[in-house]
């Protein structure tokens, strides 16, 4: 394991980030993150979003002062993205994506897109009579219409349907889910593929430019991040995070060390 407080370009902050204080304004090129979603998943600690909260109402409110925040601190050119799916709350579907940029719109934000991430190897549906679920969406906004894109930087291979060779980058992106160590681990019961992460590091930012997770989780984001030479800056309720992140980043520095 490695320190956390050691490394380089990493900042993480063991705290709400319904209040970013440490970061200063404009200062970020890119949030990255996924979050907890409603009454769904219980990360372990009683002041968090999606299990502390009263209502459906409330969690979105909770979660429009995170969108506010990030609103803030982001470059005038940044851009925000938030892989999220679709729940059921007491049997009926709520389209938790839509409702999420409904209000990352009142906060300002612009809605580019909704990125289909298509799961080949997803097997569970969300009840016994639904069909599987091979998919999440990535909620794609910008704080202003004059935002940092580098679609040629995205590209991952002929055999992702956002690809086709001589063509642009397209809103359905082929990440198959993979069960390490990470996925197997009872703290974070939902970890994004590194593959899905890098692709939204190399579009919206350059070497050098600061990325934020706000849910910092496992530490998914800050792998691809560093990896890519960017800055990282988390936030996460949970200190008991801090193994499991730590572990992940230990084995990236053994690989920069292979590698050199």
């Amino acid at each position: 394991m490695v320190d956390l407080d050691g490394i380089d370009d990493l900042d993480v902050h063991w705290s709400t980030s319904e209040e970013m204080t440490e970061v200063k304004d404009g200062t970020v090129q890119s949030v990255i993150t996924s979050p907890p979603y409603w009454d769904l998943k219980d990360y372990g600690h009683e002041d968090q979003i999606g299990t502390a909260d009263k209502s459906y109402e409330h969690y979105h409110d909770r979660m429009e002062t995170v969108w506010s925040q990030c609103y803030d601190v982001l470059r005038d050119d940044g851009t925000m993205w938030v892989v999220v799916d679709t729940v059921m709350e007491r049997g009926n579907l709520q389209l938790l994506p839509y409702h999420i940029a409904e209000r990352a719109e009142d906060v300002g934000f612009v809605l580019q897109d909704m990125v289909t991430w298509y799961k080949p190897t997803a097997i569970a549906g969300m009840t016994d009579r639904n069909v599987v679920n091979k998919k999440e969406y990535v909620i794609y906004l910008s704080k202003s219409k004059d935002h940092k894109f580098r679609d040629k930087e995205g590209q991952n291979g002929l055999e992702d349907p956002a690809v086709a060779e001589g063509h642009r980058l397209g809103n359905l992106w082929r990440h198959p889910v993979k069960r390490g160590t990470v996925g197997q681990n009872v703290l974070h019961k939902a970890p994004y593929p590194t593959s899905l992460i890098n692709r939204i590091v190399e579009v919206s930012t350059e070497p050098g430019d600061t990325v934020l997770d706000p849910f910092f989780g496992s530490g998914t984001t800050a792998v691809s991040a560093l990896e890519l030479d960017r800055r990282c800056i988390g936030y996460e309720l949970n200190e008991e995070f801090r193994e499991v992140i730590s572990e992940r980043l230990a084995s990236l520095q053994q690989c920069s060390l292979t590698e050199f």
